[in-house]
């Protein structure tokens, strides 16, 4: 899997690019991803994203730092996070969820806003490759 993260929180902006080894199980359209962090501060963190009809995304990390966020059309949900500098929740709302996956592989991308109190935080993009290994 090759995950390549662009954040805008607040005017700071970064890119975060991970290749890593992740399962895959499901179908097309209602899906999970699971890979384990292998370095940096989430490093032995367990996430799991379930993708549901294209329109729904569950992200569930859990180890020394838990989250839990929903992104969905149309929604905003509040999120909970533990990180290095404490624990805080976001408003989440999604801009756009595309997946295109087979059995095989594909692609992911979702862009969401974040805001504490409705007050604007930052954008985040997630674009998610798979690929089925070669044995």
């Amino acid at each position: 899997m090759k995950m390549i993260t662009h954040q805008d929180v607040e005017g700071d902006k970064e890119v975060i690019e991970m290749t890593t080894v992740a399962d895959f199980s499901g179908d097309s359209d209602d899906y999970f991803i699971t890979y384990t962090d292998d370095d940096g501060e989430l490093k032995g963190c367990k996430t799991t994203l379930h993708v549901e009809n294209g329109s729904c995304i569950t992200i569930l990390r859990e180890g020394s730092y838990n989250s839990h966020m929903i992104i969905e059309k149309n929604s905003r949900h509040m999120s909970h996070h533990t990180t290095p500098y404490g624990s805080f929740s976001l408003g989440v709302s999604a801009l756009d969820i595309e997946s295109v996956m087979t059995q095989k592989g594909g692609k992911l991308n979702f862009r969401y806003t974040t805001d504490v109190d409705l007050r604007p935080m930052g954008e985040i993009e997630f674009d998610i490759t798979i690929a089925q290994r070669n044995i």
